[in-house]
């Protein structure tokens, strides 16, 4: 039997995640504005909440969802919005995420600091 993506397994869990992280972004008045949230914003909300919900193991949680980098979290942002999953601005572009993160990198790395 085949299966389309969104029930593979922790296909549904990732895109709710990902979907939780833009909401949560666009509800900090720091990260948004005029109804937009940078990438920045949610590679940083994103990280945020992984920690907070996997504690320990969130690097290891977004590594198996593919999203280890800023860079796979744009790629899948992006085809969420292709599948009507999420809106996002004309403007948004997969490579505003590049090199904000890389969880296989040292933070010292990243463009994103705190």
């Amino acid at each position: 039997m085949n299966h389309a993506p969104e029930f593979e397994s922790g296909h549904a869990e990732r895109v709710e995640f990902v979907r939780h992280t833009i909401r949560v972004a666009m509800k900090d008045r720091s990260l948004c504005h005029a109804g937009h949230v940078t990438a920045e914003g949610v590679c940083r909300v994103l990280l945020e909440l992984a920690v907070d919900h996997f504690a320990e193991a969130g690097k290891d949680e977004l590594i198996a969802w593919e999203l280890g980098s800023s860079k796979q979290l744009g790629q899948f942002i992006h085809q969420l919005a292709d599948q009507g999953a999420i809106e996002l601005a004309e403007s948004d572009r997969p490579e505003d995420f590049d090199g904000w993160y890389d969880l296989q990198q040292a933070p010292e790395t990243w463009k994103l600091q705190w």
